[in-house]
């Protein structure tokens, strides 16, 4: 009884993940046809084409309108799993913390050594798997470019600044997680929310360096004790990932100086775990487990 208890709180934990693809997918599904439509409307000379896939692939692979409808779905998402969070787990009757409780200027300082590490490893990941494997990364760079990554846009910021990190955490690293700890040992926890993460992006190459970013959004949210530094966490990551210049990223073929950037780029990592955990260390005692 034991154990089948245990497996359903685990498989419990699925739910939000669930649940949120479910809105990608509603949310696709309405918007794909409200743009046949509207299509159609203005162009029925071109009705008899609407049996064509191909035709209908190019129909709505216009970058504008994928980045729009991911900012749609994450807006939904955030609203739907936010109240879920909300009731479940955010305290109703305690006095709403200060911003000086939640994070030090050290605390700041290590998220952005931490994120600052963690840009540079994963570009090398994303270089591993494409070596590994050329077509994963050829998937993954169509993917960025149909959605506009190769010409940014105000939706695209949007959406990758501030909406995608507010959505993701909450469902990931807040109701997702929240569970997870109560269903198995921290770590375990931390690698299933990460490991739902990777998978919930849909291609290797994101899934593998989201996996990854994933574990330390876990682990700023869990030893920090609030959502809003992993939130935080990822908005930084992002702001990085969609406004850093080009010549911020070595592409050249040294051995060595990649193993020097490599080098430097864990000791960043190591320096913002540091930095965080000693901010922490001297801020005002909170709870163990985030609450917010």
């Amino acid at each position: 009884m034991k154990i089948l208890k245990k497996i359903g709180s685990i498989l419990f934990c699925l739910l939000p993940c669930l649940l949120a693809f479910a809105i990608q997918m509603l949310v696709t599904f309405i918007g794909v046809f409200l743009k046949i439509i509207v299509f159609v409307s203005q162009n029925t000379f071109q009705i008899s084409n609407l049996s064509d896939p191909q035709f209908l692939i190019q129909l709505v692979q216009d970058s504008q309108f994928l980045a729009g409808l991911s900012a749609i779905y994450a807006v939904i998402a955030a609203i739907v799993l936010g109240f879920w969070y909300w009731k479940r787990f955010v305290p109703k009757r305690q006095p709403k913390r200060k911003i000086s409780s939640i994070i030090t200027p050290q605390m700041l300082i290590g998220l952005i050594f931490l994120m600052l590490g963690m840009q540079y490893i994963s570009t090398y990941l994303v270089m591993l798997v494409s070596v590994i494997n050329p077509a994963w990364y050829d998937t993954y760079q169509e993917l960025m470019e149909g959605i506009g990554f190769g010409n940014i846009t105000f939706i695209l910021v949007l959406y990758s600044v501030l909406i995608a990190p507010i959505s993701e955490e909450i469902i990931f690293r807040g109701i997702t997680l929240k569970y997870a700890t109560k269903a198995m040992p921290f770590f375990l926890a931390n690698i299933f929310q990460a490991f739902l993460f990777g998978i919930f992006h849909g291609n290797v190459v994101q899934g593998t360096y989201a996996f990854v970013t994933g574990m330390f959004c876990g682990y700023v949210c869990l030893k920090g004790g609030s959502l809003y530094l992993s939130i935080l966490f990822h908005m930084l990551f992002n702001i990085w990932g969609t406004f850093a210049p080009d010549f911020l990223s070595y592409s050249g073929n040294s051995l060595l100086l990649h193993i020097v950037i490599f080098a430097i780029a864990v000791c960043f990592t190591l320096a913002g775990v540091f930095l965080y955990q000693k901010g922490i260390d001297k801020r005002t005692p909170i709870l163990d487990t985030y609450n917010e």
